[in-house]
């Protein structure tokens, strides 16, 4: 068994002589290997070297004080056990050794050798454990600020203890911001954080608990977390360790698929049902024909005047399907660098005789430096026109107020179009951007549809968010 090195700092050798002849009583006194020094200056670079294992300090050291050793010891990240001597029992010193990081504390007219073997094998001890934890924290801490994806300790207040950086760029904080903000705004609605508590709180830990979250400038992330509940010892409370898992990709994907099958959908039904339309357009043309062609009608002024109306009308129902076949279609996309805030400013000029004549109140609050896209102009653009049209459509009574404002936020270009109107029914919501779907009178329900077809097409997103009076559009454009 390899001896513990023990080195006695103290600057009167009748003290270490007294020492020693305790060490020899110690049951196993074989087991220590006792060293002297006797002033402070070689005491420090013993202890800065490392060379013992374990250090009995006096208090009284010339000029300097164990304490001092101790504090210059543990600022250097020196580990091993150091146990504070002195002449007379002192509440104060006792106190002032263990904050500053001192093993122990023993008064030398008291020491007896079990007392002394006691305290070296427990401070012996207890160093090996906190190595251990240093350790294992360390071991953490690397894994925790390497980690891809972030990771949020918390508490069930809300209290943010710590991030890492991938979470810190994920929400867009600076770490002294996020520390100052409670996780509750970080989840995009509060119903979704109570689940969470709730779950984590009865259970001990969630996995795959999914929702959405919101960043520092308001971009939503579609979110999967997993969290487990732990003591934290130093402070005795209960913190969640939370892995936050980016689904936004994924969802996005689904989304663009599923609306992607639906438009597939509707442009098969569309056509096959203009081609059903058609058969019998062509044989009521094909007898309107014949009847003007007729001689014997010829002169028939009455007939003469309801056949030019039915054919009028047949010709309105062509180019009504012509126009229904077209709306359906997916259009290829020609992209072209493009400023989006000169496209936005196109999109309100033409609808600026309906901004007029409804009064509308426009606030704008666009990023004041042009942002170059890689779009095709004409197609965002009637999206755009189609959003402001709804906007301004679904505002009854004044002050009507239309807001359009941008963020370049996570690689999106965000464009934001809210009013201030009667809303949208919770029970449609879902509906919205089904094709054909529609509340207003006189309406083929293809606007938000179309608009959203354009959007997906350059990998990007349109998002519906209800608002208490109104309704928020926001149009999503990834940035090349």
């Amino acid at each position: 068994m390899n001896k513990v090195r023990v080195l006695l700092i103290d600057d009167d050798e009748d003290d270490f002589i007294i020492t020693r002849e305790i060490f020899s009583r110690i049951s196993q006194a074989d087991r220590y290997e006792l060293t002297w020094i006797d002033t402070f200056e070689k005491g420090i670079n013993a202890v800065l070297k490392r060379q013992y294992d374990i250090y009995l300090v006096d208090y009284r050291l010339g000029k300097h004080t164990g304490v001092d050793l101790v504090n210059e010891a543990v600022l250097s990240g020196i580990r091993e056990p150091i146990i504070i001597l002195t002449g007379k029992g002192d509440y104060k010193i006792d106190e002032e050794a263990m904050n500053v990081g001192a093993a122990d504390y023993l008064v030398k007219d008291k020491i007896e050798p079990d007392t002394l073997d006691r305290s070296l094998r427990y401070a012996l001890k207890q160093s090996e454990t906190l190595s251990a934890l240093k350790e294992s924290e360390h071991k953490f801490k690397i894994i925790f600020d390497k980690a891809k994806e972030p990771i949020l300790i918390s508490d069930y207040t809300g209290r943010i203890r710590d991030i890492n950086k991938a979470g810190l760029n994920f929400f867009g904080y600076h770490i002294k911001e996020i520390l100052e903000t409670n996780d509750r705004s970080l989840f995009y609605t509060q119903e979704d954080r109570e689940n969470f508590i709730q779950e984590l709180e009865t259970k001990g830990a969630v996995s795959d608990f999914e929702c959405q979250m919101v960043s520092s400038k308001g971009q939503v992330y579609y979110c999967s977390l997993s969290s487990f509940l732990q003591i934290d010892p130093q402070n005795m409370v209960e913190v969640y360790h939370t892995i936050i898992h980016d689904l936004t990709y994924r969802k996005h994907q689904e989304t663009k698929f599923i609306h992607e099958s639906k438009f597939s959908i509707s442009e098969h039904i569309a056509k096959g049902f203009v081609e059903e339309i058609r058969n019998p357009l062509s044989t009521i043309n094909l007898v309107l024909h014949e009847l003007t062609s007729d001689d014997a009608l010829a002169y028939n002024e009455t007939l003469q005047n309801n056949l030019d109306i039915i054919k009028t009308n047949v010709d309105n129902i062509n180019q009504l399907t012509k126009n229904f076949i077209t709306s359906t279609e997916t259009k290829p996309v020609q992209k072209q660098k493009t400023g989006i805030n000169a496209l936005i400013e196109e999109a309100i000029v033409e609808i600026n005789d309906l901004i007029l004549g409804h009064r509308i109140i426009l606030e704008k609050h666009l990023l004041p430096s042009e942002t170059y896209l890689l779009i095709d102009a004409k197609q965002i653009k009637i999206a755009l026109v189609n959003l402001l049209n709804n906007a301004i459509e679904s505002m009854e009574s004044y002050p009507k107020i239309l807001n359009i404002s941008t963020i370049n936020d996570s690689g999106m270009y965000s464009i934001l179009i809210e009013d201030n109107g009667k809303g949208i029914d919770p029970e449609l919501e879902h509906q919205i951007f089904e094709p054909f779907f529609t509340t207003k009178k006189e309406a083929e329900g293809l606007g938000l549809t179309n608009a959203e077809r354009s959007i997906l097409a350059h990998n990007g997103r349109l998002i519906f968010k209800p608002q208490q009076h109104g309704s928020l559009f926001v149009v999503q454009l990834p940035i090349h």
